[in-house]
């Protein structure tokens, strides 16, 4: 059974890395070099943090056991963040404001913005519409 570690209250150091689903993906295929080599170093340096969601995420894409396996044996070790009532509501505050400024953020979306805000974590991402969330800090790839 795949429990990871979880957070401790009062927030991680910042340093800490929450990894998108979109970012698995792409590491779990080996199809972009900047990619892996960014997630091999961000691994190794133990940063890395995960939440329920992209946990479900990238179960659901698991079509293979050995698939499975692969996931699960890579997300065993990361830090495992909670979301709590306080992130709930933080999501649905930051889905809010998106649409007060005109586009749609998706709850999923939302709801990993407020992670690694409350979390204070970086957020690596390849999806763009997280540039739009202020305060959120987004975790880039690191030139050769």
């Amino acid at each position: 059974m795949w429990t990871g570690r979880h957070s401790g209250k009062g927030g991680l150091e910042p340093l800490l890395v929450l990894v998108d689903t979109s970012v698995w993906i792409e590491y779990f295929r080996r199809n972009d070099p900047l990619i892996e080599k960014e997630m091999d170093g961000l691994l190794r340096s133990e940063t890395v943090a995960t939440t329920g969601l992209v946990l479900a995420e990238l179960r659901r894409g698991c079509r293979t056991p050995n698939q499975l396996k692969l996931m699960l044996d890579a997300l065993e070790p990361l830090t495992y963040l909670e979301s709590e009532r306080t992130t709930w509501l933080k999501a649905g505050e930051i889905a809010a404001e998106a649409g007060a400024r005109g586009y749609k953020l998706e709850l999923g979306d939302s709801l990993l913005a407020a992670v690694a805000l409350l979390e204070n974590c970086s957020l690596f991402t390849l999806d763009r519409d997280f540039s739009r969330i202020p305060g959120l800090k987004l975790h880039s790839l690191q030139p050769n």
